[in-house]
């Protein structure tokens, strides 16, 4: 019992560093400024943090939300993605990855190893969508890849080859490019406008290289479903306007960490409950 408690512990402070360093991108990518150097300073006073006001939510609580030099707030979205992060972290050892579901052999540290990549890919990218509207392709095509590599990998090093994992990251990752590329042409027909950016193809792309084309189908019913219930919340409340342009990849990326935390199978099993 004990031991659990401290590997949980050990898992949600691995997390919330790397919501930490999350932070650090989603400011500095944007800026074209290195996410390596110089160290974190507070963006008003340029006062530079010290290591032990850098704690993951401790320092923000310690410090009351505040910059120990200038005392402006310090935005409370810091220590929201450092926790969500190690949230994240916790559920991914708790979770089998869908497009890995099947293969039994595959070890289980190996795929906690994939999920906490595909949880920074995730949160990062809905952040810089959020904030930005900006889904870069360093992090698309750089997630991709790594998803791609590691079906081969994985399908190499299990006990008997799997080539249905390799074909199925492979043809979700050109079908979800291809359904959202399909999709963005149609609207900007349609609607003489652009409707969806290039970087939501290129995310969903990458999504279906992680979750399969099962993983991938739920995932874009998930993210349609999710921002059109924000949308109507949204507007009946008078907080975002009809004409209002929407981070979609924060819906998609969202909702592709739920389908791989739960996996596809949960997800169908529920879906008919509640149909």
């Amino acid at each position: 019992m004990f031991l659990n408690f401290i590997n949980f512990l050990y898992i949600f402070s691995l997390g919330c560093c790397i919501g930490s360093f999350i932070n650090v991108v989603i400011h500095r990518l944007p800026e074209n400024q290195s996410i390596i150097s110089p160290r974190s300073k507070c963006y008003n006073c340029e006062y530079q943090i010290k290591w032990f006001d850098n704690i993951p939510i401790f320092s923000w609580i310690l410090l009351s939300g505040r910059c120990r030099n200038c005392r402006k707030n310090i935005a409370l979205s810091y220590p929201l993605i450092e926790f969500s992060t190690g949230l994240f972290f916790i559920l991914s050892t708790q979770s089998s990855p869908s497009i890995y579901q099947e293969i039994k052999s595959t070890s289980f540290f190996y795929k906690e190893f994939l999920g906490f990549i595909f949880i920074f890919l995730c949160v990062t990218l809905a952040m810089l969508d959020a904030k930005h509207f900006w889904l870069p392709n360093i992090i698309t095509f750089s997630g991709t890849i790594i998803a791609l590599i590691s079906s081969i990998i994985v399908s190499l090093t299990n006990s008997f080859i799997e080539f249905d994992l390799i074909i199925n990251s492979f043809s979700a990752a050109l079908i979800g490019f291809l359904i959202f590329y399909c999709l963005s042409v149609v609207g900007k027909a349609l609607f003489k406008k652009p409707v969806l950016g290039g970087g939501d193809a290129k995310l969903c792309a990458l999504l279906g290289a992680w979750l399969g084309i099962k993983g991938l189908l739920i995932t874009i019913w998930l993210s349609f479903n999710t921002a059109g219930i924000f949308i109507i919340i949204g507007l009946i409340f008078k907080k975002i306007q009809l004409k209002q342009k929407i981070p979609f990849g924060v819906f998609l990326a969202s909702s592709g960490l739920i389908v791989w935390h739960f996996g596809n199978e949960k997800i169908f099993d529920f879906l008919k409950i509640s149909l």
